[in-house]
């Protein structure tokens, strides 16, 4: 006795057209989300290494007030500006 199996479920052309569609978008979206990822990434990277390099600066300068501004700065680039960047850019991503 041979049994016929039937679909689970039946789409209609349309139907198909419109989640291939759908998909389409979902995909453009998450390449865009990976780019902007990759961007944010980049430029907290850059700061950090801007701030290790004042720091590093700051270690050269001899018996002056200006090697002590120069590394706090440096602290500053390298820890925080990193951290305020990726706070902001959730925040706008979710407010604005």
């Amino acid at each position: 006795m041979a049994t016929a199996v039937q679909p689970l479920l039946v789409l209609s052309d349309e139907r198909i057209e419109d989640e291939v569609r759908r998909a389409t978008f979902i995909g453009a979206g998450a390449a865009h989300d990976r780019r902007k990822t990759a961007r944010l990434v980049a430029l907290c990277v850059s700061d950090y290494l801007i701030g290790l390099v004042a720091i590093g600066l700051s270690l050269r300068i001899v018996g002056s007030d200006q090697a002590q501004v120069l590394f706090f700065f440096g602290v500053l680039r390298a820890l925080g500006w990193p951290a305020w960047r990726v706070i902001l850019s959730v925040w706008l991503e979710h407010n604005g």
